[in-house]
């Protein structure tokens, strides 16, 4: 049993998130401001429902002739180390940046507070990504990691953003119907054992 688009639209009601459905396909759309940027997120159902997506539009960008392409791809190349769920990519062809997070459903079911994880761990990895990829692109260098309180200067809203902020509170507090850790863990690179 696979997942179904009706289940996904139930999914994304339950994170009070407000969406556009794509005209010609089962793809959901929305948009949620962090505190480096606004960013456009599809979330489909590939493979027949057997597979679910979740992937910026728009996200950012650095052509193959920019003087700062090795930053951007070291602070790609980095986050992807450092990320278990979410990974970026760079297409050459266009010059493209996507962030995406992949869940194989198969013949099983996603539950809300499995796709609460999911979306929370996905959108504050998205917008603490694009702080570096940007400041990357612009200088050359990587500032790493974001400050964990940004100053009104260091992004568009000034404090993380009030619709981000509500689906990161919802995740903390479980937003499915069993209980979830009071605190997100922190991501840390998979070591060799």
């Amino acid at each position: 049993m696979a997942l179904t688009f009706d289940q996904l639209q139930q999914l994304m009601k339950g994170e009070k998130l407000n969406y556009f459905i794509a005209p010609d396909r089962p793809v959901l759309k929305f948009g949620i401001k962090g505190s480096f940027g606004k960013y456009d997120i599809i979330v489909h159902i590939p493979e027949e429902g057997r597979f679910l997506q979740l992937r910026t539009v728009g996200y950012s960008s650095c052509p193959k002739d920019s003087t700062h392409l090795g930053a951007v791809l070291q602070v790609l190349a980095t986050v992807n180390y450092m990320k278990r769920l979410v990974k970026l990519g760079w297409d050459p062809a266009d010059g493209e940046i996507v962030a995406y997070a992949d869940l194989w459903v198969m013949d099983n079911q996603v539950t809300q507070e499995q796709f609460s994880r999911m979306m929370g761990i996905y959108l504050s990895s998205v917008d603490q990504a694009y702080y570096r990829i940007k400041a990357a692109a612009e200088t050359g260098s990587d500032p790493g990691d974001p400050p964990d309180n940004p100053s009104p200067k260091s992004g568009p809203s000034g404090e993380m953003a009030a619709e981000l902020r509500d689906v990161l509170d919802r995740v903390r507090k479980g937003g499915g119907s069993s209980p979830a850790p009071a605190e997100l863990p922190k991501e840390e690179p998979i070591k060799e054992v």
